[in-house]
């Protein structure tokens, strides 16, 4: 059985993303790709875990994984400034359901994600909000070591980090650009 690609592609990832309308939902997918998290984790980050001086998030994981406070990229940055500036100053959930008490939860996340992949045109195997974890890990895979990628993602296990390797590493891309450049 031939497997299947389970991370967005840079151009995919875009379409996603530009694909959103909704302040909160940018914010909500664009720290989800850049800090590889799961559909559940996502309610759970509190206003109170975001540095917004020192553009820092300590995230919060599940399922055995190591939460901690990570340097958020320039447009984490941006999409949590536009959604702060929507959302206000009220301590609690930093992504909360319309009643304002809880965080959104993991149903509503699938079902956010699943509008918005089918509005980029992904593949339906692709419909799913894990993929982004996949996607910066194998994205990851490319630039930085495998220790990194770890540590990035909060895994527990090394293994869990060297799957993206299968997919992009930093040697098969030095490999390839060394014969492309004896064979043009």
């Amino acid at each position: 059985m031939e497997e299947q690609r389970k991370y967005l592609t840079e151009d995919e990832l875009t379409r996603f993303l530009r694909g959103i309308e909704s302040v909160r939902d940018t914010a909500i997918f664009t720290v989800s790709y850049w800090r590889g998290l799961r559909a559940s984790e996502v309610g759970q980050l509190r206003l109170s875990d975001w540095d917004r001086t020192e553009h820092r998030l300590f995230v919060h994981r599940g399922k055995g994984s190591i939460s901690g406070s990570y340097p958020l990229s320039p447009p984490e940055n941006r999409a949590l400034k536009a959604w702060y500036r929507k959302r206000g100053a009220a301590p609690g959930p930093l992504f909360p359901t319309r009643q304002g008490t809880k965080g959104v939860c993991r149903q509503m996340v699938f079902v956010l994600y699943l509008r918005y992949a089918i509005r980029a045109g992904l593949p339906q195997s692709l419909q799913h909000p894990h993929c982004l974890k996949h996607s910066i890990g194998t994205h990851l895979a490319g630039q930085i070591d495998v220790m990194a990628i770890k540590d990035w993602l909060g895994h527990e296990d090394i293994r869990s980090s060297l799957v993206y390797s299968r997919f992009r590493s930093r040697e098969r891309d030095k490999a390839a650009a060394l014969v492309f450049d004896q064979l043009s």
